[in-house]
Order: structure tokens, then C-alpha cells, then sequence
């Protein structure tokens, strides 16, 4: 009798079992193909994908995002039109990806670009945590660090509403004997033990996690966020004597990919005084923001960033 609760039902027992089978068939098959007919297969559905959802608020909001935070990519319609289309190919190629993303380190489609910049870090001693933005496929990263530049790599996830794609992130994960964690205080708590036990364990957390209905990093002119995945990485780094490296990947071409380490966030001159967090946070927003920018059509969370509405003049 309570449409809310009717509709949760239906939503959970009827259009998530559905969509959850779909996926998981579509995943096991693009797991057997090769990492470029899986790339190649997402960019080809996308301009499905475009042109179903198009009408959509989120697609709107895409549109009018990127027209704000790229207007030299929209000067014209057609730019505009182009910069979309291109957005949507990096996507599907992205959600493809994922079936194949255990395997482009194994194979060589990811280039380092600041190897020597991970072993200065590492040669600290300090815990490595690594810091990034979700751009091109965005997993590769986790892939990357767990299956060889410094395992064994801890971190938070955000669970996703359907429970099937759950299982299917889980798996696709465990094959590579790597664990994260759901957010929350108590996973907090285990990940300050696992990089202080002496396990020389790295964690890896991305910090334009959508929260409270928005994305709060990058800023783009808005104030600092005061929790969400930003502070906690901070706040980790000055409870262990952690070292936050930033990195980011972006896409050369097809499934082939470019891992930019950056130089850490350099640490207070006194190891025992912590970095203070809303400094440190715009340090980072001062990194990350013109790089989202730069390769803003490779950026997921354009579908969940919310800007202030413009004032008519």
C-alpha cells in the first residue's frame, strides 16, 4: 500500500534481477574477448547510449557541465555536439573495459610516465597513499598498483545500488587477491591498522566521490569540503606518517593507457606536526583541477557534478 516501498520492491526484485543478468552475461562474454574488440564494443554502443538518454536530466547536465567547464570545446554547436559524442565513446569504452582491466598490466597497455617518482616514495619508507580522479578507466589504476607497482593496495569503494554489479566488481577484483572497502567509520578504522601494522601496505582513494548528491572535488570556485574521501586521505596520511602521492590515468588510444605519477604532497618540515587539511586540499584541488580540465571528456563524475547556477546578467 506504500508506492515508495512498491516501487523499492519491484526496483529490487524485478528491474535489478533483470539488469543484473544482462550485465553479467554481457561481462563473462567481453571477458573472453580481446582488451581491444572489448574497447572497440563499448565505443561502438555508445552512440546508443547517447541517443536514449539524451533527453535525460543527467545527460542534460552533462551537456551544460561541460559547456561551462570547456566553452573553448563548444564554441559552435558541432564542437559542442563533438566534445558530447566523444565524452559518451570514452564511457562506453570504460564500462567495457572493466570486464578486460585485470589484463592491461599483464599485457603491457599501460605506460608508467613517473616511475622514478614512485621510488623516491617508496624509498621513504612512509606509507604510500595514493590519490587520484576518476578519468578514462579509472579502475586500471587499482589493477595497476595491486598487480604491480606497490601491492598489497587497500582502499575504499563506493558500493553500487544494483547487487548483481556488485558481485560482478567483487569477483573482478578478488581474481587479482585484491580487497576494498564500503565506506564507513569502521572501515576507517581498518584502514589506518592495515597501513600502520608494519604490512607495508598502500592504499589507493579517489576523491571526487559522489557525496550528498554532488561532487565536491575539484572545487571550481567553491569552498573546500570538510569530510568526504579528500579529508579522510589526509587524515590517514598524518595518522600513519603516510606519503599522498597523486596519479591519474589517461587514454592514448583504444585499450592503451598513460599512468602519470605525480610528485607527493610534500610533507610539514616536523614529521610529528600534521598537514593541515583545508591547505592540503586546495594543494590537491591545485593539481587536479586542470587536469580534469584538461582531459575533461575522459571524466566520469561530469554526469554527477551539480555547479551553481549561472546568474542571467
Amino acid at each position: 500500500r506504500d508506492p515508495e516501498r512498491t516501487d523499492a520492491a519491484r526496483r529490487y526484485w524485478l528491474r535489478h534481477l533483470v539488469e543484473g543478468t544482462i550485465n553479467r552475461i554481457f561481462h563473462e562474454l567481453l571477458r573472453l574477448a580481446p582488451c581491444e574488440v572489448t574497447s572497440g564494443i563499448g565505443a561502438a554502443l555508445s552512440p546508443l547510449a547517447y541517443w536514449r538518454y539524451k533527453d535525460r536530466k543527467f545527460a542534460r547536465r552533462i551537456a551544460q557541465n561541460l559547456e561551462t567547464l570547456a566553452p573553448d570545446l563548444c564554441e559552435t554547436q558541432e564542437q559542442h555536439e563533438a566534445s558530447l559524442k566523444s565524452w559518451w565513446r570514452n564511457i562506453g569504452r570504460t564500462l567495457s573495459e572493466f570486464s578486460s582491466v585485470n589484463r592491461f598490466w599483464p599485457e603491457g597497455r599501460i605506460i608508467i610516465e613517473g616511475h622514478e617518482t614512485l621510488e623516491a616514495a617508496r624509498a621513504s619508507g612512509a606509507p604510500l597513499i595514493f590519490v587520484s580522479m576518476h578519468l578514462a578507466t579509472w579502475e586500471a589504476i587499482f589493477a595497476a598498483v595491486q598487480q604491480e607497482l606497490a601491492p598489497p593496495n587497500i582502499g575504499p569503494f563506493q558500493p553500487e545500488p544494483n547487487r548483481f554489479t556488485n558481485r560482478i566488481v567483487y569477483n573482478s577484483r578478488k581474481r587479482r587477491n585484491h580487497y576494498l572497502f564500503p565506506p564507513g567509520q569502521r572501515s576507517a578504522y581498518r584502514l589506518h591498522r592495515l597501513l600502520t601494522g608494519g604490512g607495508a601496505a598502500s592504499m589507493t582513494i579517489f576523491i571526487d566521490e559522489v557525496r550528498d548528491n554532488q561532487i565536491h572535488l575539484p572545487l571550481f570556485g567553491r569552498k573546500p569540503p570538510d569530510k568526504g574521501n579528500a579529508v579522510v586521505a589526509i587524515k590517514l596520511a598524518n595518522a600513519s606518517g603516510g606519503t599522498l602521492v597523486p596519479l591519474y590515468l589517461s587514454r592514448d588510444k583504444g585499450a592503451r593507457f598513460r599512468l602519470h605519477i605525480l610528485p607527493p604532497i610534500p610533507k610539514r618540515p616536523a614529521p610529528e606536526t600534521p598537514s593541515p587539511v583545508p591547505d592540503t586540499i586546495l594543494k590537491l584541488n591545485g593539481i587536479f583541477e586542470p587536469l580534469v580540465l584538461k582531459n575533461i571528456r575522459e571524466w566520469y563524475m561530469l554526469a554527477e557534478l551539480r555547479l551553481p547556477k549561472r546568474k542571467k546578467s
